[in-house]
Protein backbone atom coordinates (compact mmCIF):
# COMPACT_ATOMS: atom_id res chain seq x y z
CA UNK A 1 0.00 0.00 0.00
CA UNK A 2 2.79 2.48 0.97
CA UNK A 3 4.26 1.48 -2.92
CA UNK A 4 1.45 2.70 -4.26
CA UNK A 5 0.49 5.60 -2.73
CA UNK A 6 3.58 7.02 -4.31
CA UNK A 7 1.96 6.01 -7.78
CA UNK A 8 -0.76 7.96 -9.86
CA UNK A 9 -3.07 4.90 -10.69
CA UNK A 10 -6.28 5.08 -12.01
CA UNK A 11 -8.93 2.76 -10.53
CA UNK A 12 -11.41 1.49 -12.50
CA UNK A 13 -15.02 0.91 -10.84
CA UNK A 14 -18.33 0.33 -12.81
CA UNK A 15 -20.55 3.21 -12.36
CA UNK A 16 -23.44 0.58 -11.84
CA UNK A 17 -21.49 -0.88 -8.78
CA UNK A 18 -20.93 2.72 -7.41
CA UNK A 19 -24.36 3.42 -7.90
CA UNK A 20 -25.58 0.23 -6.16
CA UNK A 21 -23.15 0.92 -3.51
CA UNK A 22 -24.45 4.42 -3.02
CA UNK A 23 -27.93 3.20 -2.23
CA UNK A 24 -26.57 1.08 0.67
CA UNK A 25 -24.81 3.64 2.15
CA UNK A 26 -21.58 4.75 3.05
CA UNK A 27 -20.29 1.49 4.11
CA UNK A 28 -21.37 -0.41 0.86
CA UNK A 29 -19.61 2.36 -1.06
CA UNK A 30 -16.48 2.25 1.07
CA UNK A 31 -16.04 -1.42 0.26
CA UNK A 32 -16.82 -1.62 -3.31
CA UNK A 33 -13.89 1.32 -3.32
CA UNK A 34 -12.33 -0.66 -0.67
CA UNK A 35 -12.27 -4.08 -2.56
CA UNK A 36 -11.07 -2.69 -5.94
CA UNK A 37 -7.97 -1.12 -4.19
CA UNK A 38 -7.06 -3.73 -2.93
CA UNK A 39 -7.29 -5.94 -6.09
CA UNK A 40 -5.71 -3.01 -8.14
CA UNK A 41 -2.73 -2.93 -5.83
CA UNK A 42 -2.26 -6.92 -6.04
CA UNK A 43 -2.32 -6.54 -9.88
CA UNK A 44 0.71 -4.12 -9.46
CA UNK A 45 2.47 -6.12 -6.91
CA UNK A 46 2.16 -9.27 -9.58
CA UNK A 47 3.38 -6.58 -12.70
CA UNK A 48 6.41 -5.93 -10.61
CA UNK A 49 6.84 -9.33 -10.38
CA UNK A 50 6.50 -10.64 -13.95
CA UNK A 51 6.99 -8.11 -16.01
CA UNK A 52 9.91 -6.09 -17.24
CA UNK A 53 14.00 -6.05 -17.29
CA UNK A 54 14.10 -7.26 -13.31
CA UNK A 55 11.10 -9.65 -13.16
CA UNK A 56 11.96 -12.73 -11.44
CA UNK A 57 8.69 -15.03 -12.53
CA UNK A 58 5.83 -15.46 -14.47
CA UNK A 59 2.21 -15.60 -13.64
CA UNK A 60 0.17 -18.71 -12.63
CA UNK A 61 -3.29 -18.63 -13.06
CA UNK A 62 -5.11 -17.57 -9.52
CA UNK A 63 -7.58 -19.49 -7.47
CA UNK A 64 -10.48 -18.46 -4.73
CA UNK A 65 -9.55 -16.72 -1.25
CA UNK A 66 -10.33 -13.89 0.64
CA UNK A 67 -9.50 -10.38 2.08
CA UNK A 68 -10.60 -8.57 5.15
CA UNK A 69 -12.62 -5.03 4.81
CA UNK A 70 -14.18 -2.93 7.18
CA UNK A 71 -14.29 -6.26 9.86
CA UNK A 72 -15.97 -8.69 6.91
CA UNK A 73 -14.46 -11.54 5.06
CA UNK A 74 -14.89 -11.02 1.44
CA UNK A 75 -14.01 -13.38 -1.30
CA UNK A 76 -10.40 -11.77 -2.91
CA UNK A 77 -8.98 -14.01 -5.93
CA UNK A 78 -5.31 -15.27 -4.74
CA UNK A 79 -3.49 -13.86 -8.10
CA UNK A 80 -0.30 -16.65 -8.20
CA UNK A 81 3.20 -15.76 -9.40
CA UNK A 82 5.87 -18.77 -9.51
CA UNK A 83 9.81 -18.06 -10.10
CA UNK A 84 11.55 -19.32 -13.03
CA UNK A 85 12.63 -21.89 -11.25
CA UNK A 86 9.75 -23.17 -10.38
CA UNK A 87 8.74 -22.00 -6.40
CA UNK A 88 5.54 -20.04 -5.81
CA UNK A 89 6.15 -16.98 -5.01
CA UNK A 90 3.64 -15.22 -1.94
CA UNK A 91 2.23 -11.68 -2.89
CA UNK A 92 3.07 -9.42 0.48
CA UNK A 93 -0.38 -7.37 -0.06
CA UNK A 94 -2.23 -9.99 -0.74
CA UNK A 95 -0.65 -11.52 2.69
CA UNK A 96 -1.30 -8.22 4.90
CA UNK A 97 -4.69 -7.87 3.16
CA UNK A 98 -6.07 -11.21 4.84
CA UNK A 99 -4.57 -10.14 7.92
CA UNK A 100 -7.84 -9.58 10.57
CA UNK A 101 -7.05 -7.18 12.56
CA UNK A 102 -10.22 -5.27 12.24
CA UNK A 103 -12.11 -8.45 13.08
CA UNK A 104 -10.09 -9.11 16.30
CA UNK A 105 -10.85 -5.83 17.83
CA UNK A 106 -14.25 -6.19 16.76
CA UNK A 107 -13.80 -9.72 18.49
CA UNK A 108 -12.26 -8.11 21.83
CA UNK A 109 -14.95 -5.58 22.12
CA UNK A 110 -17.69 -7.40 21.65
CA UNK A 111 -16.28 -10.22 24.21
CA UNK A 112 -15.76 -7.78 27.08
CA UNK A 113 -19.29 -6.61 26.45
CA UNK A 114 -20.75 -10.12 27.42
CA UNK A 115 -21.67 -11.28 23.76
CA UNK A 116 -21.29 -14.98 23.84
CA UNK A 117 -18.96 -16.70 20.97
CA UNK A 118 -22.04 -18.95 20.54
CA UNK A 119 -24.22 -15.83 19.59
CA UNK A 120 -21.56 -13.73 18.27
CA UNK A 121 -22.96 -14.21 14.55
CA UNK A 122 -26.27 -12.67 15.54
CA UNK A 123 -24.42 -10.06 17.26
CA UNK A 124 -21.86 -9.20 14.64
CA UNK A 125 -21.24 -5.78 12.41
CA UNK A 126 -21.88 -7.09 8.64
CA UNK A 127 -22.96 -10.40 9.14
CA UNK A 128 -25.08 -10.69 6.00
CA UNK A 129 -22.02 -10.20 4.14
CA UNK A 130 -19.58 -11.97 5.79
CA UNK A 131 -18.33 -15.21 6.56
CA UNK A 132 -15.91 -17.20 8.79
CA UNK A 133 -18.31 -15.72 12.13
CA UNK A 134 -18.92 -19.37 13.27
CA UNK A 135 -18.51 -19.58 17.09
CA UNK A 136 -14.98 -21.19 16.58
CA UNK A 137 -13.61 -18.20 14.46
CA UNK A 138 -14.18 -15.98 16.78
CA UNK A 139 -12.68 -17.55 19.58
CA UNK A 140 -9.91 -18.13 17.62
CA UNK A 141 -9.72 -14.16 16.64
CA UNK A 142 -10.35 -13.37 20.29
CA UNK A 143 -7.44 -15.32 21.29
CA UNK A 144 -5.38 -14.07 18.85
CA UNK A 145 -6.06 -10.26 19.87
CA UNK A 146 -5.92 -11.19 23.73
CA UNK A 147 -2.80 -12.90 23.06
CA UNK A 148 -1.36 -9.64 21.75
CA UNK A 149 -2.60 -7.42 24.59
CA UNK A 150 -1.21 -9.98 26.75
CA UNK A 151 2.45 -9.56 25.57
CA UNK A 152 1.66 -5.70 24.99
CA UNK A 153 1.40 -5.26 29.06
CA UNK A 154 3.57 -8.20 30.43
CA UNK A 155 6.68 -6.66 27.79
CA UNK A 156 5.82 -2.73 28.60
CA UNK A 157 8.58 -0.46 28.83
CA UNK A 158 8.42 1.27 32.02
CA UNK A 159 11.82 3.10 32.00
CA UNK A 160 10.02 6.25 30.19
CA UNK A 161 7.13 6.46 33.39
CA UNK A 162 7.78 9.50 36.26
CA UNK A 163 6.32 7.38 38.09
CA UNK A 164 5.27 8.65 42.28
CA UNK A 165 2.52 6.09 43.23
CA UNK A 166 2.28 2.40 42.85
CA UNK A 167 -1.13 0.71 43.54
CA UNK A 168 -0.55 -3.22 44.05
CA UNK A 169 -3.66 -5.65 45.29
CA UNK A 170 -4.29 -8.94 45.08
CA UNK A 171 -7.72 -10.16 42.88
CA UNK A 172 -9.71 -12.74 42.78
CA UNK A 173 -10.59 -13.36 38.72
CA UNK A 174 -12.34 -16.63 37.52
CA UNK A 175 -11.14 -18.56 40.37
CA UNK A 176 -7.78 -17.30 40.45
CA UNK A 177 -5.69 -14.83 42.28
CA UNK A 178 -3.92 -11.97 39.76
CA UNK A 179 -1.56 -9.47 42.45
CA UNK A 180 -1.74 -6.11 40.26
CA UNK A 181 0.07 -3.29 39.97
CA UNK A 182 -1.17 -0.09 38.58
CA UNK A 183 1.26 3.16 38.97
CA UNK A 184 0.46 6.79 38.80
CA UNK A 185 2.85 9.60 37.51
CA UNK A 186 4.26 12.94 38.66
CA UNK A 187 1.16 14.37 36.60
CA UNK A 188 -1.15 12.22 38.07
CA UNK A 189 -1.86 9.99 35.20
CA UNK A 190 -2.69 6.34 36.00
CA UNK A 191 -0.78 3.66 34.05
CA UNK A 192 -1.36 -0.26 34.00
CA UNK A 193 2.17 -2.02 34.86
CA UNK A 194 1.24 -5.19 35.16
CA UNK A 195 0.07 -8.72 37.11
CA UNK A 196 1.46 -11.82 39.04
CA UNK A 197 -0.43 -15.23 38.97
CA UNK A 198 -0.29 -17.38 42.21
CA UNK A 199 -2.17 -19.34 44.11
CA UNK A 200 -2.12 -16.89 47.22
CA UNK A 201 -0.73 -13.27 47.96
CA UNK A 202 2.31 -14.97 49.34
CA UNK A 203 5.71 -12.79 49.22
CA UNK A 204 7.41 -15.45 46.67
CA UNK A 205 4.25 -14.11 44.11
CA UNK A 206 4.69 -10.46 44.55
CA UNK A 207 8.61 -10.41 45.06
CA UNK A 208 7.94 -12.15 41.00
CA UNK A 209 5.86 -9.29 39.96
CA UNK A 210 8.07 -6.47 41.59
CA UNK A 211 10.90 -7.82 40.01
CA UNK A 212 9.42 -7.73 36.58
CA UNK A 213 8.66 -4.28 37.24
CA UNK A 214 11.84 -3.43 37.84
CA UNK A 215 13.05 -5.26 35.04
CA UNK A 216 10.87 -3.87 32.40
CA UNK A 217 12.48 -0.54 33.83
CA UNK A 218 10.97 0.94 37.22
CA UNK A 219 13.44 2.67 39.48
CA UNK A 220 14.10 1.05 42.49
CA UNK A 221 16.34 3.71 44.01
CA UNK A 222 13.59 6.21 43.62
CA UNK A 223 11.59 7.36 46.75
CA UNK A 224 7.78 5.92 46.09
CA UNK A 225 4.50 5.89 47.45
CA UNK A 226 2.75 1.87 47.76
CA UNK A 227 -0.68 1.79 48.58
CA UNK A 228 -1.39 -1.87 49.03
CA UNK A 229 -4.31 -3.74 51.14
CA UNK A 230 -1.84 -4.66 53.48
CA UNK A 231 -0.94 -8.32 53.04
CA UNK A 232 2.25 -9.33 54.58
CA UNK A 233 3.23 -10.71 51.37
CA UNK A 234 3.16 -7.14 49.59
CA UNK A 235 4.83 -5.57 52.24
CA UNK A 236 7.68 -8.30 52.60
CA UNK A 237 8.18 -7.87 48.96
CA UNK A 238 8.20 -3.95 48.98
CA UNK A 239 10.46 -4.04 51.53
CA UNK A 240 12.84 -6.60 50.07
CA UNK A 241 13.52 -4.26 46.67
CA UNK A 242 12.74 -0.39 48.03
CA UNK A 243 13.74 -0.47 51.85
CA UNK A 244 13.47 2.79 53.34
CA UNK A 245 12.68 4.32 50.05
CA UNK A 246 9.35 3.02 50.69
CA UNK A 247 6.60 4.67 51.78
CA UNK A 248 3.66 2.36 52.60
CA UNK A 249 -0.12 3.67 52.62
CA UNK A 250 -2.60 0.84 53.53
CA UNK A 251 -5.80 1.00 52.43
CA UNK A 252 -8.64 2.43 54.42
CA UNK A 253 -11.16 0.59 53.14
CA UNK A 254 -9.54 -2.75 53.52
CA UNK A 255 -8.78 -2.18 57.01
CA UNK A 256 -12.35 -1.01 57.72
CA UNK A 257 -13.94 -3.78 56.12
CA UNK A 258 -11.68 -6.37 58.01
CA UNK A 259 -12.36 -4.52 61.15
CA UNK A 260 -15.85 -4.40 61.11
CA UNK A 261 -16.42 -7.80 59.69
CA UNK A 262 -15.68 -9.00 62.87
CA UNK A 263 -18.35 -7.31 65.17
CA UNK A 264 -21.67 -7.93 65.60
CA UNK A 265 -24.26 -6.27 62.53
CA UNK A 266 -25.27 -3.75 64.76
CA UNK A 267 -22.35 -2.51 66.14
CA UNK A 268 -20.69 -2.64 62.41
CA UNK A 269 -21.90 0.45 60.78
CA UNK A 270 -21.30 2.93 63.70
CA UNK A 271 -17.89 1.55 64.09
CA UNK A 272 -17.00 2.12 60.26
CA UNK A 273 -18.69 5.87 60.58
CA UNK A 274 -15.87 6.24 63.37
CA UNK A 275 -13.24 5.35 61.56
CA UNK A 276 -14.26 6.81 58.39
CA UNK A 277 -14.02 10.31 60.57
CA UNK A 278 -11.26 9.65 62.17
CA UNK A 279 -9.12 8.67 58.36
CA UNK A 280 -10.98 12.13 57.03
CA UNK A 281 -8.97 14.08 59.88
CA UNK A 282 -6.08 16.17 58.38
CA UNK A 283 -4.16 16.27 61.39
CA UNK A 284 -1.76 13.11 62.29
CA UNK A 285 -2.45 13.28 65.58
CA UNK A 286 -5.99 14.15 66.03
CA UNK A 287 -6.49 11.03 63.52
CA UNK A 288 -4.24 8.90 65.68
CA UNK A 289 -6.38 9.82 68.19
CA UNK A 290 -9.45 8.64 67.37
CA UNK A 291 -7.92 5.65 66.19
CA UNK A 292 -6.99 4.88 69.32
CA UNK A 293 -10.07 5.35 71.09
CA UNK A 294 -12.05 3.34 68.42
CA UNK A 295 -9.38 0.44 69.60
CA UNK A 296 -10.29 0.99 73.12
CA UNK A 297 -13.48 1.26 73.01
CA UNK A 298 -13.43 -2.28 70.69
CA UNK A 299 -11.90 -3.98 73.74
CA UNK A 300 -15.21 -4.51 74.87
CA UNK A 301 -16.66 -5.83 72.26
CA UNK A 302 -14.26 -7.89 70.53
CA UNK A 303 -10.64 -8.15 71.06
CA UNK A 304 -9.99 -9.60 68.09
CA UNK A 305 -11.34 -6.66 66.28
CA UNK A 306 -9.30 -4.31 68.23
CA UNK A 307 -6.28 -6.17 67.40
CA UNK A 308 -7.25 -5.78 63.86
CA UNK A 309 -7.83 -2.20 64.04
CA UNK A 310 -4.55 -1.81 66.04
CA UNK A 311 -2.49 -3.76 63.45
CA UNK A 312 -0.70 -1.65 60.54
CA UNK A 313 -2.78 1.51 62.16
CA UNK A 314 0.55 3.50 61.56
CA UNK A 315 0.79 2.92 57.84
CA UNK A 316 -2.77 3.39 57.43
CA UNK A 317 -1.94 7.22 58.51
CA UNK A 318 1.23 7.44 56.34
CA UNK A 319 -0.75 9.98 53.79
CA UNK A 320 -1.53 12.35 56.99
CA UNK A 321 2.23 11.87 58.03
CA UNK A 322 3.20 13.40 55.02
CA UNK A 323 0.75 16.21 55.48
CA UNK A 324 -0.57 15.89 52.21
CA UNK A 325 -3.92 18.15 50.97
CA UNK A 326 -7.27 16.22 51.42
CA UNK A 327 -8.28 15.95 47.89
CA UNK A 328 -5.27 14.22 47.05
CA UNK A 329 -5.29 12.09 50.03
CA UNK A 330 -9.05 11.12 48.98
CA UNK A 331 -7.42 9.60 45.25
CA UNK A 332 -4.15 7.98 47.53
CA UNK A 333 -5.89 6.40 50.58
CA UNK A 334 -7.26 3.39 48.83
CA UNK A 335 -6.69 0.99 46.17
CA UNK A 336 -9.91 1.46 44.43
CA UNK A 337 -8.04 2.00 40.72
CA UNK A 338 -7.42 -1.41 40.95
CA UNK A 339 -11.14 -2.44 42.08
CA UNK A 340 -12.85 -0.33 39.30
CA UNK A 341 -11.36 -2.57 35.97
CA UNK A 342 -12.50 -5.84 37.72
CA UNK A 343 -15.48 -4.84 38.90
CA UNK A 344 -16.42 -3.77 34.77
CA UNK A 345 -15.52 -7.19 33.85
CA UNK A 346 -17.75 -8.64 35.87
CA UNK A 347 -20.59 -8.65 33.71
CA UNK A 348 -18.87 -9.25 30.28
CA UNK A 349 -17.40 -12.62 32.32
CA UNK A 350 -20.48 -14.13 33.11
CA UNK A 351 -20.76 -15.89 29.47
CA UNK A 352 -17.38 -17.31 29.93
CA UNK A 353 -18.39 -20.74 30.63
CA UNK A 354 -15.47 -22.83 30.97
CA UNK A 355 -12.14 -21.63 32.27
CA UNK A 356 -9.78 -23.37 30.59
CA UNK A 357 -6.64 -22.33 32.63
CA UNK A 358 -4.43 -19.51 33.57
CA UNK A 359 -3.55 -18.83 30.12
CA UNK A 360 -7.00 -18.12 29.41
CA UNK A 361 -6.88 -15.80 32.59
CA UNK A 362 -4.12 -13.93 31.85
CA UNK A 363 -5.22 -13.39 28.30
CA UNK A 364 -8.47 -11.87 29.70
CA UNK A 365 -6.98 -9.62 32.63
CA UNK A 366 -4.58 -8.45 30.44
CA UNK A 367 -7.23 -7.11 27.96
CA UNK A 368 -9.62 -6.02 30.40
CA UNK A 369 -6.53 -3.74 32.10
CA UNK A 370 -5.89 -2.44 28.92
CA UNK A 371 -9.26 -1.56 27.79
CA UNK A 372 -9.53 0.27 31.37
CA UNK A 373 -6.98 2.12 30.82
CA UNK A 374 -7.86 4.00 28.10
CA UNK A 375 -10.89 5.70 29.60
CA UNK A 376 -8.84 6.41 33.22
CA UNK A 377 -8.72 9.62 34.26
CA UNK A 378 -6.25 11.54 36.22
CA UNK A 379 -6.26 10.77 39.93
CA UNK A 380 -8.48 13.50 42.04
CA UNK A 381 -6.45 16.02 43.19
CA UNK A 382 -3.59 15.75 40.30
CA UNK A 383 -2.64 19.27 40.47
CA UNK A 384 -1.43 18.72 44.14
CA UNK A 385 0.54 15.98 43.08
CA UNK A 386 3.91 18.61 43.33
CA UNK A 387 2.65 18.38 47.21
CA UNK A 388 3.62 14.57 47.40
CA UNK A 389 6.54 15.05 45.60
CA UNK A 390 7.79 17.61 48.07
CA UNK A 391 6.71 15.48 50.84
CA UNK A 392 8.79 12.35 49.36
CA UNK A 393 11.85 14.41 49.13
CA UNK A 394 11.75 15.85 52.73
CA UNK A 395 11.47 11.80 53.80
CA UNK A 396 14.26 11.36 51.66
CA UNK A 397 16.76 14.17 52.95
CA UNK A 398 15.43 13.82 56.85
CA UNK A 399 16.62 10.05 56.27
CA UNK A 400 19.93 11.11 55.03
CA UNK A 401 20.07 13.48 57.63
CA UNK A 402 19.78 10.92 60.12
CA UNK A 403 21.98 8.84 58.56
Amino acid sequence: MKELGRRTESLQVPVADLIAAAQEGMHGLAERVGMALMERSIDLERAMLTEGSERIGHKWGSQPGYAFWNSRKLALGNKRVRTFDGEEVRLQSYAKFQEDGVEGRLAMRDMMRGVSTRNYREGAEGFLRGYGLEKSSVSRQFIRASERKLRELMERDLSGLDLSVLFIDGKGFAGHLLVVAIGVDSKGKKHTLGFWQGATENRVVCQALIGDLVRRGLDAGKRCLFVIDGGKGIRSAIKHTFGTRAEVQRCHEHKKRNVTELLPKHRQAEFRKRMTAAYGMLDYDEAKKELESCARDLDRINPSAAASLREGMEETLTLHRLELPGALRKSLSTTNPIESPFAYVADGTRRVRRWRGGDQVQRWAASVMLRAEKTWRKVKGYTLMPKLLEALDRRENGQKDNG
